[in-house]
């Protein structure tokens, strides 16, 4: 068929996709397509009553009509029905696994690291998992199946045109091979332009979620001005590229009018020739021209669910290439893991050296300390010093250039990520409340942890008074925006969720540096609870904060500039330590 040498659209990458999320929906999907063939069976069945009909009609007015008129109104409402329950089928297969490739995205997303996410912002990411799976999820079930269903009614058509007219079947093919060439045509030309619409509408997402995130710094400054002109010129910039892939589409529209006009032509003259030379009756002829409104019908959808291929294309390659990007941090292979030992896990750097790419260069440079386990080490320096660096290498967000991080004596490189995210708990400034209830956010989800685990935890805090006052308890909706929530309750409820998952080594970033002082004193006292018999690494600006570690750690430009007891230190005069406690006097941020 005419169709088969439209390529050039990738079947192979189509075929997968449709074959990944649709297996789990084979039944519903096998009750989708026997619709559809009811479908294409009635329509191919009904003018042939119609053509019994008018012929009956017109030989003997009186017989039969009846009858015949009953059976074409019946199958006309069972087709009606046909089409409704095939639209509804269609709609919730499409949904149910679009849903599912939006999930596979974001666990896909979620096990990347923190390269990934510096190079795709929040915005782009969003409209990869939300637009361009939403633009797909037509292409699930109904796109696919109704091109199917459409291919296979033109098909029945020219069949049975063939078997009453072997000239008038022959003329239709023709008609249908012309189409369908110009269509796909089109199509490959006007797919590039659909690809470059949805690059910049990402781009759009991307700029538009950053500048949502960052609306006080915005207008702190005063860039409104420069945020909205930017605005703009992305959107001067978006408008023609949807411009040109409309006129694509709007040349296929005025394509398939010229080529189904003349194709009514076509019927209508052969189809008076081989009447007036008696070759067929009005019935037929009329049944004829039935057919040929058949062939329009799929016709024109068949150019729409082009034009929605054309889209579903550029939507396919852009989470291809996302699903594509494989994550450098990766569990170890089989044979190689080495799993964490029970208890509190000591903390070696051997010779570090890490950079995050480009033009930066190294921000840690063969950095070499060692913690042992249920000690405490407070990490000082000035800002861009590489103390943040340090915490992204202990979680695994990244992996050095150079040396190794090991904890507990084990490389991290040989430990899970699960388990090493499980043993390494991490409380920053930037507390993240989640729109949830309170259960929700101290948990994380975990479904394991029994109520009274929590109350008793939540207590241990001091937040038994803040608890009990809620409306629903541990079912009270709390928004992300932390509504309700003092700075100080953030913080507590972000230590009950490292207390709820009991592990062996705490980092606290800069965890009370923007807490009143009656407020940082409880924050503290549920700290000191939290690192018993634990080790601990604390990084501060502020110098009081760290008076009960054991050891400190001073960094500069990325190197150790400093390392030893805290008390010893402290003790001499000459240590950068103590020369920083002295120009700070427990006020001053370093």
């Amino acid at each position: 068929m005419a169709f088969l040498s439209l390529p050039k659209v990738p079947v192979l990458r189509y075929y997968k996709l449709l074959s990944t999320y649709l297996a789990a929906l084979r039944g519903p999907v096998l009750a989708l397509c026997a619709l559809v063939a009811l479908n294409i069976g009635l329509q191919l069945v009904n003018p042939q009553v119609l053509r019994v009909l008018i012929d009956t009609g017109l030989s003997s007015p009186a017989s039969g009509i009846a009858g015949l008129a009953v059976w074409f109104a019946g199958l006309a409402l069972v087709q009606l029905l046909a089409t409704i329950a095939a639209d509804y089928a269609g709609e919730w297969i499409g949904w149910t696994a679009a849903n599912r490739l939006r999930a596979d995205l974001l666990e896909h997303c979620l096990r990347q690291d923190g390269s990934f996410f510096q190079a795709h912002p929040a915005g782009e990411l969003i409209e990869r998992i939300d637009g361009d799976v939403r633009g797909l999820s037509g292409f699930f079930a109904m796109l696919t199946v109704s091109l199917c269903g459409n291919i296979g009614l033109i098909a029945g058509v020219l069949a049975v045109l063939f078997y009453e007219n072997s000239w008038m079947g022959s003329a239709m093919t023709l008609f249908v091979a012309a189409a369908l060439l110009t269509f796909g045509r089109i199509r490959e030309w006007t797919l590039p332009f659909w690809v470059r619409v949805g690059e910049a509408g990402a781009d759009f997402y991307a700029y538009l979620g950053d500048q949502l995130s960052h609306t006080e710094d915005t207008r702190s400054s005063g860039a409104e001005a420069y945020t909205m002109d930017k605005f703009r010129r992305m959107l001067r910039q978006w408008f023609p590229r949807h411009m040109r892939a409309g006129f694509g589409f709007s040349l296929m529209w005025a394509a398939s009018t010229v080529i189904l006009g003349l194709g009514t032509v076509l019927v209508l003259a052969l189809g008076t020739y081989l009447w007036t030379g008696h070759l067929i009756t009005v019935g037929t002829l009329y049944m004829m021209l039935f057919y040929m409104g058949l062939l329009a019908g799929p016709l024109d959808q068949i150019r729409d669910l082009i034009g929605n291929l054309q889209r579903a294309e550029a939507h396919l390659e852009r989470i291809g290439g996302l699903l594509a990007e494989v994550p450098v941090i990766r569990d170890p292979e089989p044979g190689e893991e080495a799993p964490l030992r029970e208890g509190p896990l000591s903390v070696d750097f051997r010779g570090v050296t890490f950079g995050y790419g480009g033009e930066s260069g190294s921000v840690l440079s063969d950095l070499t300390f060692s913690l042992q386990a249920g000690q405490s080490l407070g990490i000082v320096g000035r800002t861009g010093s590489g103390k943040t660096s340090v915490i992204r290498l202990l979680l695994r967000l990244y992996d050095p250039a150079e040396g190794a991080v090991l904890l507990g004596g084990t490389d991290i490189r040989r430990v899970r990520l699960e388990q090493l995210r499980e043993r390494v708990g991490l409380v920053t400034q930037e507390v993240r409340i989640l729109s949830g209830s309170v259960r929700d956010n101290v948990t994380f989800f975990a479904p394991h942890i029994p109520d009274e685990r929590i109350v008793e935890v939540l207590d241990q805090l001091g937040l038994g008074g803040w608890y009990r006052a809620l409306p629903s308890g541990l079912d009270t909706e709390i928004w992300a925006q932390g509504e309700g929530l003092s700075a100080g309750e953030a913080q507590l409820l972000a230590l009950a969720r490292i207390f709820l998952r009991n592990p062996s080594l705490v980092i606290l970033d800069e965890a009370s540096s923007r807490l009143d002082p009656s407020t940082e004193e409880k924050v503290q006292q549920a700290t000191n609870r939290l690192l018993q018999g634990r080790t601990a690494i604390v990084i501060a600006h502020r110098l009081n904060t760290l008076r009960g570690v054991d050891r400190i750690l001073v960094m500069d430009g990325g190197r150790i500039a400093e390392q030893g007891s805290r008390q010893a230190l402290t003790e001499q005069p000459g240590s950068r330590y103590s020369r920083l406690l002295r120009q700070a006097s427990g006020k001053e941020t370093i």
